[in-house]
């Protein structure tokens, strides 16, 4: 025998589908399915009393939350935000409605920040290099991989600390330190779960990932408008 009932009345990502679960009883056994969101697709596992992780979505089908007047996922500064992310039922709901995790309101607050060009300041001894004249140092952020398919493989030795300073970016990992003058940059693109960085003079972007809710991307784009009054990319 299966029974469904209502996990979500708005799904926590488009704001418009329906999720219900659905329970058979086989043998004394019962099981528990969570259907997926027909509107948008989204997935989501029970992961303890009360507690469900989205385990898949899809950005282009995140349709309903901008006619509600909502922030759609495409609107976001990180397209992949609740991704992977274990939550309550509570909190799921306020996301729903057009709230957002408390974690992730800290994130979007520092990137909105860091976006217009206002950035921290951190102490000179934090690089482990000599600074030029005028050069302070905006952001760090650690650890941070680079080279795609390392990531996409598991393999993620090839890590280090992303040091960004009003001139330039200083990726310092083993065997070698990629420097990048920021007045170089031709191009930075968002590319979930991380960004690239397209320099004028290379054929090729490199692409860093930081950690997840790490506004590091948003600090670059900070630097990169105070040095030429106009974002980029």
């Amino acid at each position: 025998m299966a029974k469904t009932a209502t996990l979500f009345e708005k799904c926590p990502l488009c704001g418009e589908g329906k999720i219900n679960t659905v329970t058979r009883e086989m043998l004394a056994i019962s099981t528990l399915k969570i259907q997926t969101c027909p509107v948008c697709s989204a997935e989501f596992a029970a992961k303890g009393e009360d507690n469900y992780q989205l385990l898949y979505c899809e950005p282009r089908k995140i349709v309903g939350r901008k006619a509600q007047g909502l922030c759609s996922c495409r609107e976001r500064i990180y397209r992949g935000c609740y991704l992977g992310v274990t939550l309550h039922k509570s909190e799921w709901e306020k996301i729903a409605e057009g709230g957002e995790a408390e974690f992730f309101e800290k994130f979007l607050e520092m990137s909105r920040k860091f976006l217009q060009g206002s950035l921290p300041t951190y102490p000179s001894d934090t690089a482990p290099f000599p600074l030029e004249g005028g050069e302070v140092v905006h952001y760090v952020s650690s650890p941070v991989y680079m080279d795609e398919a390392q990531l996409s493989h598991g393999e993620r030795a090839d890590k280090g600390d992303f040091i960004l300073t009003n001139k330039r970016i200083i990726y310092a990992c083993k065997p070698e330190t990629v420097i990048i003058n920021i007045e170089n940059i031709e191009r930075v693109e968002e590319t979930p779960p991380g960004f690239l960085i397209k320099e004028k003079d290379s054929f090729e972007p490199r692409y860093f990932f930081p950690p997840h809710y790490d506004p590091v991307y948003a600090a670059v784009k900070g630097v990169i408008r105070n040095l030429r009054k106009s974002p980029i990319g």
